[in-house]
């Protein structure tokens, strides 16, 4: 049976795409925001391996980690908390394709980078996988093909020749010129009430691509922080992050659940969601009044 795949563009969700294509008949692969697949705005089939994703029982197959997604009583794949989506794909073909052991330095990195196990020398300076994991923020459609390319090289490829692809060496070098501008706007657009450091970027313009992370590394005082932008594939609409602070991990609130009430999900550490432009205010003042308790 041929499949199509259907998955989220990070990392993680391209990891997923590799160890699928070493052991199912792959026809192709597509790229969705997790909104859209909770909206039902995405046309899905039985011929579809949703991964990374939240469930949709039009789907022939499922794979997620996320612990506030749905999980159905019935259902083909597989779903548990882990530390990344790939890795409960990859446990799952294992056993019956032990030459996916192959893979396993992604692996230890896909679940480093996804639950952003991370220090704060590699935040500042990011190298390898998590460098390549960076090159990956984009726009859909104008990035597709890189995404695409990017499951080959990873499925065929050492780190190394990854690195000097062509392709790939363009994008880290546009990624770095837009870092720059990314930290910068980070600080100018940062408070702090409480507990949590709100990072509004609704007013900066055309957003540069930059290192998510950095924003922790900037306030380490903080056990949360939010992050407010106008949302690149839905015009009108605003997406809403919030995320424990990874070097300062003393927050005790289930993220993922206070996103789905907004229609939302993640996980316990990480959440977001997309809101329509006029209500978000209402909602960014709501949810920190149960952020700041």
């Amino acid at each position: 049976m041929k499949w199509n795949v259907l998955t989220r563009a990070d990392l993680d969700g391209i990891v997923c795409a590799v160890i699928l294509k070493n052991t199912e008949d792959i026809d192709k692969i597509r790229f969705v925001e997790p909104k859209f697949v909770q909206d039902g705005e995405v046309e899905i089939s039985s011929n579809d391996i949703i991964t990374n994703l939240p469930y949709d029982k039009r789907c022939g197959m499922w794979f997620d980690h996320h612990i506030a997604n749905v999980k159905p009583k019935d259902f083909k794949g597989a779903f548990k908390v882990a530390p990344s989506a790939a890795r409960v794909v990859y446990d799952y073909y294992l056993p019956n394709f032990p030459a996916l052991s192959k893979y396993d330095e992604l692996m230890r990195e896909t679940d480093k980078i996804d639950s952003a196990q991370l220090t704060y020398n590699e935040v500042l300076e990011p190298e390898g996988y998590l460098l390549l994991s960076m090159t990956i923020d984009g726009k859909f459609h104008e990035d597709e093909p890189y995404w695409q390319h990017l499951v080959n090289l990873l499925k065929d490829k050492s780190l190394p020749d990854i690195m000097n692809d062509p392709m790939v060496k363009d994008k880290v070098a546009k990624f770095k010129e837009q870092d720059f501008l990314f930290r910068q706007a980070v600080q100018d657009y940062s408070r702090v009430e409480k507990n949590v450091l709100i990072t509004d970027l609704r007013n900066y313009g055309d957003l540069p691509n930059g290192n998510r992370y950095y924003v922790y590394a900037f306030q380490a005082a903080t056990n949360l922080s939010m992050r407010i932008t106008n949302d690149r594939e839905r015009p009108g609409y605003v997406s809403i992050g919030v995320g424990y602070n990874i070097f300062n991990k003393t927050a005790n609130i289930n993220i993922g659940e206070l996103m789905k009430k907004y229609g939302g999900g993640g996980h316990k550490a990480v959440g977001s969601t997309k809101v329509k432009a006029e209500d978000a205010d209402r909602v960014v003042k709501e949810m920190l009044g149960y952020l700041t308790r």
